[in-house]
C-alpha cells in the first residue's frame, strides 16, 4: 500500500497513462474489497478517457 501512496503523492495534476497503469498494477496486488474494486473501476474509466 505504501508504494501506491507514493505513486499518488508523486502525481502533479492529472495522472498520465503511465502513472495510471502503475497505480492499477499496485491496486491489483491488494486484496479485493469494495474500496479496491471501486478504485480500480474508477481508474479504468479514467484510463479509457486518456487513451482517446
Amino acid at each position: 500500500m505504501s508504494t501506491l501512496l507514493a505513486l499518488v503523492e508523486s502525481v502533479d495534476g492529472r495522472p498520465t497513462l503511465e502513472e495510471v497503469d502503475a497505480m492499477l498494477a499496485e491496486l491489483r496486488r491488494l486484496p479485493r474489497d469494495a474500496s479496491v474494486s471501486s478504485l480500480i473501476d474508477d481508474l479504468l474509466d479514467y484510463r479509457s478517457m486518456l487513451s482517446h
